[in-house]
Protein backbone atom coordinates (compact mmCIF):
# COMPACT_ATOMS: atom_id res chain seq x y z
CA UNK A 1 0.00 0.00 0.00
CA UNK A 2 1.50 3.39 -1.01
CA UNK A 3 2.30 5.91 1.69
CA UNK A 4 -0.18 8.71 2.24
CA UNK A 5 0.87 11.75 0.23
CA UNK A 6 3.20 9.79 -2.05
CA UNK A 7 1.06 10.49 -5.11
CA UNK A 8 1.49 14.24 -4.70
CA UNK A 9 5.24 13.88 -4.08
CA UNK A 10 5.73 11.76 -7.20
CA UNK A 11 3.62 14.02 -9.38
CA UNK A 12 5.69 17.00 -8.19
CA UNK A 13 8.94 15.15 -8.97
CA UNK A 14 7.70 14.39 -12.48
CA UNK A 15 6.56 17.96 -13.12
CA UNK A 16 9.88 19.39 -11.88
CA UNK A 17 11.81 16.94 -14.07
CA UNK A 18 9.65 18.00 -17.02
CA UNK A 19 10.34 21.68 -16.37
CA UNK A 20 14.09 21.07 -16.25
CA UNK A 21 14.11 18.98 -19.42
CA UNK A 22 12.01 21.47 -21.38
CA UNK A 23 14.37 24.22 -20.24
CA UNK A 24 17.38 22.21 -21.43
CA UNK A 25 16.14 20.79 -24.72
CA UNK A 26 12.67 22.07 -25.52
CA UNK A 27 9.35 20.27 -25.67
CA UNK A 28 10.12 18.26 -28.79
CA UNK A 29 13.25 16.85 -27.19
CA UNK A 30 11.53 15.88 -23.93
CA UNK A 31 10.18 12.35 -23.69
CA UNK A 32 8.40 10.35 -21.00
CA UNK A 33 11.49 8.11 -20.74
CA UNK A 34 13.71 11.15 -20.13
CA UNK A 35 11.32 12.44 -17.47
CA UNK A 36 11.52 9.01 -15.83
CA UNK A 37 15.32 9.07 -15.85
CA UNK A 38 15.57 12.69 -14.67
CA UNK A 39 13.09 12.19 -11.83
CA UNK A 40 14.64 8.89 -10.73
CA UNK A 41 11.27 7.15 -10.99
CA UNK A 42 10.48 4.07 -13.06
CA UNK A 43 8.94 4.59 -16.49
CA UNK A 44 5.86 2.66 -15.33
CA UNK A 45 5.31 5.20 -12.55
CA UNK A 46 5.41 8.07 -15.05
CA UNK A 47 2.74 6.34 -17.15
CA UNK A 48 0.73 5.52 -14.01
CA UNK A 49 0.36 9.22 -13.19
CA UNK A 50 0.25 10.61 -16.73
CA UNK A 51 -1.33 8.83 -19.70
CA UNK A 52 0.90 10.60 -22.21
CA UNK A 53 3.22 13.54 -22.78
CA UNK A 54 0.32 15.96 -23.26
CA UNK A 55 -1.10 15.04 -19.84
CA UNK A 56 2.32 15.65 -18.31
CA UNK A 57 2.63 19.01 -20.07
CA UNK A 58 -0.86 19.97 -18.90
CA UNK A 59 0.05 19.17 -15.28
CA UNK A 60 3.29 21.12 -15.65
CA UNK A 61 1.43 24.16 -16.96
CA UNK A 62 -1.16 23.98 -14.21
CA UNK A 63 1.71 23.95 -11.71
CA UNK A 64 3.28 27.03 -13.31
CA UNK A 65 -0.06 28.82 -13.29
CA UNK A 66 -0.50 28.02 -9.59
CA UNK A 67 2.95 29.49 -8.88
CA UNK A 68 2.14 32.68 -10.74
CA UNK A 69 -1.23 32.98 -9.01
CA UNK A 70 0.39 32.43 -5.61
CA UNK A 71 2.77 35.32 -6.31
CA UNK A 72 -0.06 37.56 -7.52
CA UNK A 73 -2.41 36.78 -4.63
CA UNK A 74 0.34 37.20 -2.04
CA UNK A 75 0.78 40.74 -3.35
CA UNK A 76 -2.97 41.35 -3.62
CA UNK A 77 -3.36 40.73 0.13
CA UNK A 78 -1.59 44.02 0.82
CA UNK A 79 -2.94 45.97 -2.18
CA UNK A 80 -5.30 48.74 -1.10
CA UNK A 81 -5.76 50.79 -4.29
CA UNK A 82 -6.64 49.88 -7.90
CA UNK A 83 -3.08 50.78 -8.94
CA UNK A 84 -1.63 48.46 -6.28
CA UNK A 85 -3.93 45.66 -7.49
CA UNK A 86 -2.73 46.04 -11.10
CA UNK A 87 0.85 46.24 -9.85
CA UNK A 88 0.31 42.99 -7.90
CA UNK A 89 -0.60 41.28 -11.18
CA UNK A 90 2.44 42.69 -12.98
CA UNK A 91 4.93 42.04 -10.17
CA UNK A 92 3.53 38.54 -9.65
CA UNK A 93 4.28 37.73 -13.27
CA UNK A 94 7.70 39.39 -13.34
CA UNK A 95 8.95 37.89 -10.10
CA UNK A 96 12.21 35.96 -10.30
CA UNK A 97 10.31 32.92 -9.03
CA UNK A 98 8.23 32.83 -12.20
CA UNK A 99 10.52 34.22 -14.89
CA UNK A 100 13.10 31.44 -14.75
CA UNK A 101 14.59 29.81 -17.82
CA UNK A 102 12.74 26.53 -17.21
CA UNK A 103 9.40 28.20 -16.50
CA UNK A 104 9.64 30.44 -19.56
CA UNK A 105 10.65 27.51 -21.79
CA UNK A 106 7.66 25.50 -20.56
CA UNK A 107 5.25 28.36 -21.24
CA UNK A 108 6.68 28.86 -24.73
CA UNK A 109 6.35 25.14 -25.43
CA UNK A 110 2.77 25.33 -24.24
CA UNK A 111 1.93 28.33 -26.42
CA UNK A 112 3.46 26.57 -29.44
CA UNK A 113 1.22 23.52 -28.86
CA UNK A 114 -2.04 25.43 -28.28
CA UNK A 115 -3.11 25.66 -31.96
CA UNK A 116 -2.90 21.85 -32.32
CA UNK A 117 -4.42 20.86 -28.98
CA UNK A 118 -8.02 21.59 -27.99
CA UNK A 119 -7.21 20.68 -24.37
CA UNK A 120 -4.28 23.10 -24.19
CA UNK A 121 -6.41 25.74 -25.95
CA UNK A 122 -9.01 25.29 -23.21
CA UNK A 123 -6.37 25.79 -20.50
CA UNK A 124 -5.01 28.88 -22.27
CA UNK A 125 -8.52 30.32 -22.51
CA UNK A 126 -9.10 29.76 -18.77
CA UNK A 127 -5.77 31.38 -17.87
CA UNK A 128 -6.46 34.35 -20.17
CA UNK A 129 -9.99 34.86 -18.83
CA UNK A 130 -8.81 34.76 -15.22
CA UNK A 131 -6.02 37.25 -15.92
CA UNK A 132 -8.40 39.57 -17.75
CA UNK A 133 -10.97 39.33 -14.97
CA UNK A 134 -8.42 40.14 -12.28
CA UNK A 135 -7.12 43.15 -14.21
CA UNK A 136 -10.56 44.34 -15.26
CA UNK A 137 -11.92 44.36 -11.71
CA UNK A 138 -8.91 46.33 -10.49
CA UNK A 139 -9.16 48.85 -13.32
CA UNK A 140 -12.98 49.20 -13.27
CA UNK A 141 -12.69 50.86 -9.85
CA UNK A 142 -11.05 53.90 -11.46
CA UNK A 143 -12.48 54.06 -15.02
CA UNK A 144 -15.51 53.12 -17.10
CA UNK A 145 -16.02 49.45 -18.00
CA UNK A 146 -15.21 49.72 -21.71
CA UNK A 147 -11.92 51.46 -20.97
CA UNK A 148 -11.15 48.97 -18.20
CA UNK A 149 -11.63 46.05 -20.63
CA UNK A 150 -9.33 47.67 -23.19
CA UNK A 151 -6.63 48.57 -20.66
CA UNK A 152 -6.79 45.08 -19.11
CA UNK A 153 -6.08 43.59 -22.54
CA UNK A 154 -3.15 45.97 -23.03
CA UNK A 155 -1.59 45.01 -19.69
CA UNK A 156 -2.04 41.29 -20.37
CA UNK A 157 -0.46 41.60 -23.83
CA UNK A 158 2.44 43.58 -22.35
CA UNK A 159 3.01 40.84 -19.74
CA UNK A 160 3.00 38.19 -22.48
CA UNK A 161 5.68 40.24 -24.20
CA UNK A 162 7.79 40.27 -21.04
CA UNK A 163 7.56 36.46 -20.88
CA UNK A 164 8.67 36.22 -24.52
CA UNK A 165 11.54 38.62 -23.81
CA UNK A 166 12.59 36.44 -20.86
CA UNK A 167 12.97 33.51 -23.26
CA UNK A 168 15.95 35.33 -24.73
CA UNK A 169 17.39 36.72 -21.50
CA UNK A 170 16.28 35.69 -18.02
CA UNK A 171 19.24 37.14 -16.12
CA UNK A 172 18.68 39.13 -12.90
CA UNK A 173 19.53 42.36 -14.74
CA UNK A 174 16.98 41.59 -17.42
CA UNK A 175 14.33 40.84 -14.79
CA UNK A 176 14.94 44.22 -13.15
CA UNK A 177 14.82 45.85 -16.58
CA UNK A 178 11.49 44.09 -17.24
CA UNK A 179 10.09 45.37 -13.95
CA UNK A 180 11.25 48.92 -14.75
CA UNK A 181 9.69 48.74 -18.23
CA UNK A 182 6.46 47.38 -16.75
CA UNK A 183 6.25 50.32 -14.34
CA UNK A 184 6.87 52.77 -17.18
CA UNK A 185 4.20 51.03 -19.25
CA UNK A 186 1.66 51.31 -16.41
CA UNK A 187 2.56 54.97 -15.92
CA UNK A 188 2.09 55.71 -19.63
CA UNK A 189 -1.01 53.62 -20.31
CA UNK A 190 -2.84 54.01 -17.02
CA UNK A 191 -1.56 57.38 -15.84
CA UNK A 192 0.04 55.95 -12.71
CA UNK A 193 3.01 57.52 -10.98
CA UNK A 194 4.96 54.40 -10.03
CA UNK A 195 8.61 54.85 -9.17
CA UNK A 196 10.87 52.62 -11.26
Amino acid sequence: MPKVGMQEIRRKQLVEATLTLIGEQGMAGTSMAQVSARSGLANGIVHHYFADKNALLEATLRTLNKRINAEIFARLRTAATPAERVLAFVDGNVSALNLTRDNVAAWLAFWAQVPQSPQLQRIQNVVARRSHSLLFHALAKSMDKATAHSKAQMVAIFIDGLWLRAAVDCSPGSLEDSRRLAYQFLNNVLGYELET
